[in-house]
């Protein structure tokens, strides 16, 4: 079933999901005011479950919320902001990709293989909000295995960078630098999977 088709019970988790590849995608511009109204209606559920969401979102850092003027999509990041911000954001998940290739068991690796398929599938249909998501989905697996107490903090800094997702235009490339991570993840080759990742993170 698709992400985004209509179901019951969407809890907050895959509304933040859900959004997050929104973001990603640009379905939303900076600075656009997100309304709980219609996006309960969109998810089938009370206002609560946005609500949470929209906490949540706010506390990574993609959403914003300003007294008189609601929840709205972060601002544009300033070129030297986002430098700072991918450096950041790199050594998170370098620190965190060393964790995994020395924590991570058979289950673990089988679950990357399975969000790498995703992610070339995505690629392969051309779909760019697919591809968004799968693409964040991989990252985070081995973020998450590694560190539950960065994993909100990566999630806010990758969500931001993303935004306006465009590595579609060259999805090839993108890829074999994920088939270069994984592999070298497998293998347990940290440096090859750190320099892998210093490609890809940019």
């Amino acid at each position: 079933m698709e992400k985004n088709s209509i179901k019951a019970d969407y809890t907050r988790e895959e509304i933040c999901d859900i959004l997050r590849s929104d973001l990603i995608a640009g379905k939303y511009s900076h600075d656009q005011p997100l309304r709980e109204i219609s996006l309960a209606r969109r998810f089938g559920v009370s206002r609560g479950p946005i609500r949470d969401a929209f906490l949540k979102l706010t506390q990574e850092g993609s959403l914003v919320y300003e007294t008189n003027r609601g929840v709205r999509v972060h601002s544009a990041i300033a070129d030297e902001e986002r430098k700072v911000m991918m450096k950041m954001r790199l050594d998170l998940e370098k620190y965190c990709i060393s964790k995994y290739i020395d924590e991570a068991d058979q289950k673990d690796h089988d679950e990357l293989e399975i969000l790498l398929e995703r992610f070339k599938c995505s690629c392969l249909r051309d779909s760019l909000p697919g591809v968004a998501e799968s693409d964040l989905s991989l990252h985070r697996h081995w973020v998450a295995r590694a560190s539950k107490n960065l994993e909100p903090i990566w999630l806010g800094l990758a969500v931001r960078i993303l935004m306006k997702y465009s590595r579609l235009e060259s999805f090839e490339e993108s890829i074999e630098e994920h088939d270069n991570i994984v592999e070298a993840i497998q293998v347990k080759n940290k440096d090859g999977a750190l320099k892998a990742l210093a490609l890809n993170v940019i």
